[in-house]
């Protein structure tokens, strides 16, 4: 048999594109390193593994499994922009994949780090966990799946828009490729937004009935007049944040609250979740998504 023809037989394409381009792939190099890095960053950055420099971003390189502290150090004259360092398995045949966008400081950077890992399972699994911040909402090609950290144990193998997101950062796509019998760890770090969500104000002169917010069905209590605890609706995607029977996304809807609005907090020990006191036609309380609110205690 041809030396083309058993390299054939023992190769696994594990493509993992990203928006910037490159991906991860699985392969088999007898004698030699046989786990891939591929660390890629804006501004160009030296690339170092366990304390070794290996290059200049972009890098690829073949390495040896097991663990691996990776650090990234931006060619930056700014003081106030850090290294990154992580820790990370390096699986053999597959690349683990290292993206970072370096901003002025350490809140407006973002990344993520994706790498492959074979488990008993046919099923490919995919892992989302946010470093920054908790409790991000993640998108799978256009449906809500839930917030981070999520696990996802079945998920038809092929291609997927990854999308993370939370109030107050800048959202962040990934195109990604599941694998049968592969889990898929993706974590990911958004970048504090510029614009922030205003809140209202009640001027100094102006009478308690100035600070009401406009009229919405159902009709919300002035934030100066609530006592604590209380939830604020913040913006949405949608203009519009759905009010639940349950806290899940697979609760029925009863009803709909604006941004801007305020609502008394009967509950918040679900994590993800608030349960608020508002007035519908059947129920005088709903589950909301506390990643669209901000509670005040």
């Amino acid at each position: 048999m041809s030396t083309k023809r058993v390299l054939a037989l023992v190769m696994i394409f594990l493509g993992v594109s990203l928006i910037a381009g490159f991906g991860i792939y699985s392969w088999v190099r007898h004698g030699q390193p046989t786990a891939g890095l591929k660390v890629d960053t804006s501004p160009p950055s030296l690339v170092f593994v366990n304390n070794t420099q290996v290059g200049t971003t972009p890098v690829d390189q073949l390495l040896f499994p097991g663990e691996a502290t990776v650090k990234v150090v931006p060619d930056s004259t700014s003081s106030a922009v850090s290294a990154y360092e992580t820790k990370v398995t390096l699986t053999s045949k597959t690349y683990t994949v290292i993206r970072r966008d370096f901003g002025t400081t350490d809140a407006d950077s973002a990344g993520e780090t994706i790498s492959l890992s074979p488990q008993p399972e046919v099923s490919p699994t995919l892992n989302v966990v946010t470093s920054s911040p908790d409790s991000a909402s993640v998108m799978v090609d256009g449906q809500p799946q839930g917030f981070t950290p999520l696990s996802l144990t079945s998920i038809d193998p092929g291609t997927h828009q990854i999308t993370v997101s939370a109030p107050g950062f800048s959202s962040r796509t990934m195109s990604v490729q599941t694998v049968a019998s592969y889990k898929l760890s993706l974590t990911v770090k958004l970048a504090a937004s510029s614009a922030s969500v205003p809140l209202p104000v009640m001027p100094p002169s102006a009478s308690p009935s100035a600070a009401l917010f406009p009229a919405a069905s159902p009709s919300p209590a002035p934030v100066s007049l609530l006592p604590r605890p209380y939830v604020t609706i913040i913006d949405t995607p949608t203009g519009f944040l759905r009010v639940r029977s349950a806290p899940s996304l697979a609760g029925k809807e009863l009803g709909q609250v604006k941004p801007q609005t305020s609502y008394p907090l009967l509950d918040s020990k679900t994590p993800g979740w608030y349960l608020i006191q508002v007035q519908l036609d059947a129920t005088s309380s709903g589950w909301i998504s506390s990643q669209y609110a901000t509670a005040y205690r």
